[in-house]
């Protein structure tokens, strides 16, 4: 659902449960730690008839299944829904098939994990006062992290979703981190995101391990080049929103534009492959032994990714903007997954920009790398056309035979 104009979302319309606060979160093989955080919202929770928790368990994950089935978590005293399936290769893809389960008509979701603490007395009250100030339901808020000054815990509005779909809001493609900052970026843009005073804290005071973290230099520089697909969504976001009047849309996207190249600057000078080399050994819970081994979930990540960044390179070929598109292409190399296509729009993109040595040089690799055996192939395709027409005048002489024997 994409509406184009503020009146496409009305909360009565679009059938919204106001006032209800759902958390979407994946959770594996830590019921401990799950056990606490459901504790600490059955604690601090003011308004239990409101809070919906939607749990995506991975249908092999047997720790959890045991914890369940034992009763480890019944005595609560807010809803809890369980939803078990296959291992998803990014997060954002459990968090789609939770908003789905979840009827998507909740106020305000929230994007938690398993191993996080509501700490802050009558925290779902502070959100609903937040988001009671925009009946368009378009608004990101979110809690103080200790250990981050951004979204990693987002409450995101009904309109929010409704407008972008929740495969814009989180894109479901990343393997690990990015998703929160994806969905802040967006909110920035639209002038609608706002930290709320409420505190949520890491169980065990400090932030752990990153699962599935590897190759980080080219995750970093793909979030970095999709700004344009998160400017867009931005704009539908200022295009359904309730204003008062057209002059404060006009002065929402003109605040938009200033956001973006902020953005869009900040991005391209903070990049360094080096630094991005020293997050993952900082932070990835993956030794170099395990991140070289052939993960089938990680590479269709990587394959999603490439698609995107050389769909993105060849609209901006098709354009002759052959600059921007080898910052796409070159994107691609930091991957796992090389692909011959990769290759032959670099070289064109390098001709086009008269840097003809280098695409001679690349061509030369190419070759080597992907041998085209030419010469075999046009004899192939030359014996293939003799056999496709021998075969061709066999039918139709069979076909005229036939024909004449039945008269």
């Amino acid at each position: 659902m994409s509406p184009s104009n503020s009146t496409a979302l009305d909360p009565v319309q679009a059938g919204i449960r106001r006032g209800e606060i759902s958390i979407l979160m994946a959770t594996r093989a830590r019921p401990d730690m799950l056990d606490e955080e459901l504790a600490t919202l059955k604690a601090n929770t003011a308004q239990k008839d409101k809070l919906a928790v939607w749990l995506y368990v991975d249908d092999d994950d047997e720790i959890t299944r045991k914890a369940v089935d034992g009763g480890r978590f019944k005595n609560l005293d807010f809803r809890v829904h369980w939803q078990f399936g296959p291992r998803p290769p990014a997060l954002g893809q459990a968090h789609q098939a939770l908003w789905n389960a979840s009827g998507r008509a909740s106020e305000v979701y929230m994007i938690s994990c398993d191993d996080a603490r509501f700490d802050t007395p009558g925290w779902d009250d502070i959100v609903r006062t937040e988001f009671g100030r925009y009946r368009d339901g378009i608004m990101l808020a979110f809690a103080h992290d200790p250990n981050a000054e951004q979204a990693t815990y987002p409450f995101i509005g009904w309109g929010f979703l409704l407008a972008l779909g929740y495969e814009k809001v989180f894109p479901g493609v990343f393997a690990f981190w990015f998703d929160d900052k994806w969905v802040e970026q967006i909110a920035q843009m639209a002038g609608r995101c706002a930290q709320i005073p409420m505190t949520i804290n890491p169980i065990g005071g400090g932030k752990g391990k990153t699962q599935r973290m590897r190759c980080v230099p080219f995750w970093t520089r793909f979030f970095q080049l999709l700004m344009p697909e998160r400017k867009e969504c931005a704009q539908k976001l200022v295009a359904a929103m309730d204003f008062p009047d057209e002059k404060s849309r006009a002065a929402a996207s003109a605040e938009l534009e200033k956001i973006w190249t902020t953005l869009t600057n900040e991005e391209e000078k903070a990049f360094s492959d080096l630094y991005c080399v020293f997050q993952e050994e900082r932070h990835t819970a993956l030794s170099p032994e395990e991140r070289n081994v052939f993960n089938p979930l990680y590479i269709r990540q990587e394959v999603m990714a490439v698609t995107r960044l050389l769909s993105h390179a060849q609209q901006r070929i098709k354009n002759g903007n052959h600059t921007e598109a080898l910052k796409y292409i070159e994107a691609t190399q930091m991957a796992d997954l090389r692909l011959r296509q990769a290759q032959d729009m670099k070289i064109e993109c390098l001709r086009a920009l008269g840097r003809n040595a280098q695409a001679d040089r690349l061509a030369r690799e190419q070759f080597l790398a992907w041998p085209e055996m030419s010469a075999a192939r046009r004899l192939f395709r030359f014996l293939g056309m003799i056999a496709n027409e021998a075969r061709r005048i066999v039918a139709a002489r069979s076909s005229k035979k036939s024909g004449s024997q039945k008269a």
